[in-house]
Order: C-alpha cells, then sequence, then structure tokens
C-alpha cells in the first residue's frame, strides 16, 4: 500500500513537473539547433552581435501568451519574417539581474508582413506598426526600469513612407530618458535601403500590476539553463 502511495507520489510529481518545464525546455534547446531565417538585415546583426533573446522564445511557449505573440507572430500567414534581436552583452547581463542604468538599452524588430495584414493593397496596416512599435516600447521599459512594468501612457506615431507586404523591415527602439516614473522612448522602423519609413515616440509609466509572464519567463530561463547544463553533461557521458 505505502510502495503504490509512493509510486502515485512520484508520478505526480513527475507529471507536474513535465507539464510545467517541457514548453522552456524545449524552446530553449530547439533554440540552439536553429538558425535565423534569412532576411535583408541578417548579416548587418551578426556582425554587429546581436543575438535573438532566449526569453522570447520562452515566451513563445508559454501558456501565457501575449496576444502579439499568440495572436499575430506565430499566425502562418500574417508574418513571414518576425524576429527580435538584442545585444549580447544586454542579454547576459538581463539574466544575471546585473542591467545597470547606465547601459545603453535598445533592440531590433526585423518583420516581413504577409498579405494579411495590408490595409491598402499591399501596404501594411498602420495598426500593426504602432502595435510592433509599443510592444518594443514595452520591452525597452520594462529593462530600463529594473524589471518593473510599466503601461503606455502616451504614443506617437509619424508615418513617412508606406511599408510594404512581402518586404522586410527593421525597427530599431532605444531609450531617450528616464525620469522617476517616466520612461521616453523613440524608434524608427527602416527598409532595406535603410529609407526611414515611420517614427516614433513614446511615454511609458512604471506601475503596479502586470508584469509577471515577463518576470515568470525570466525565471523559467534560469531554472531552464540549470536543467540544460544537467542535459548536457548527461549527453557528454554517453558520447564518452
Amino acid at each position: 500500500m505505502k510502495k503504490n502511495i509512493l509510486l502515485f507520489g512520484l508520478a505526480f510529481a513527475g507529471g507536474f513537473t513535465y507539464e510545467r518545464y517541457y514548453p522552456y525546455i524545449k524552446a530553449f534547446i530547439s533554440d540552439k539547433g536553429q538558425k535565423n531565417d534569412d532576411h535583408s538585415f541578417k548579416s548587418m546583426l551578426e556582425q554587429g552581435n546581436y543575438i535573438q533573446p532566449k526569453v522570447i522564445d520562452i515566451m513563445h511557449s508559454s501558456p501565457d501568451k501575449h496576444f502579439l505573440h499568440n495572436f499575430i507572430a506565430q499566425h502562418n500567414e500574417a508574418l513571414n519574417v518576425f524576429k527580435i534581436y538584442y545585444p549580447n552583452k544586454l542579454e547576459q547581463k538581463i539574466y544575471s539581474d546585473n542591467l545597470e542604468s547606465e547601459d545603453k538599452i535598445h533592440l531590433h524588430f526585423v518583420f516581413n508582413a504577409a498579405d494579411h495584414l495590408q490595409g491598402h493593397s499591399s501596404i501594411v496596416h498602420g495598426g500593426l506598426l504602432a502595435t510592433l512599435i509599443d510592444n518594443a516600447f514595452g520591452q525597452l521599459s520594462y529593462l530600463a526600469s529594473g524589471q518593473i512594468p510599466t503601461a503606455t501612457a502616451n504614443l506617437n506615431i509619424n508615418y513617412r513612407k508606406p511599408v510594404k507586404t512581402n518586404h522586410d523591415y527593421m525597427i530599431t527602439a532605444e531609450i531617450d530618458k528616464i525620469e522617476g516614473r517616466k520612461v521616453f522612448l523613440k524608434a524608427t522602423i527602416y527598409d532595406q535601403d535603410k529609407t526611414i519609413c515611420t517614427e516614433a515616440t513614446g511615454l511609458f509609466l512604471t506601475v503596479q500590476w502586470g508584469g509577471q509572464m515577463w518576470k515568470n519567463a525570466l525565471d523559467k530561463i534560469k531554472e531552464v539553463s540549470q536543467i540544460d547544463e544537467k542535459l548536457v553533461k548527461i549527453d557528454q557521458k554517453k558520447k564518452e
């Protein structure tokens, strides 16, 4: 009887652990074996030592998905390319909780919108561009404020040139300044010829609610990193 209870307990614990960590482990491991999708900005970003942050892959695999990732980024007929790049140095500091205020915090979004996201014929809907910029600002303000949740207070966008479907574009977003709870940001959308298509500024405020999804993702990265190291060691022993 006691043996059966023990086996049941072990099975339950194993199932709980699998259910909780499998999506994160899968994303963490598969990321190592995958190459970036080809796009017009790939060479430039690789030369600048930019990488795709693991936190994004974890969030894509998380059951607590952001609507941008859930309804747009993962939709097979929405974005032909959707890649987020951080400076390698910045990502390592985020995971080690060693992000300092003087670090220049910025990121790049590379995207290629399919025809399903057009407004006018062959022109990307302006609302999508606003969504992508707002999402970039949200990520940056969260990191710049010491991983404190932030919310959009103001978003200004100037559409300079049409952004076409089925073409590669890059959003460069960065912190302008920080004043107390206020995080000021700016962003630019460039085409393949580095022509400015869209410019934006934003104001985000730190808040006392939300942000749990990001915190969970960062926590899981640290936990999964330890599990992944053990799996690598086991795999190495098998090969010896």
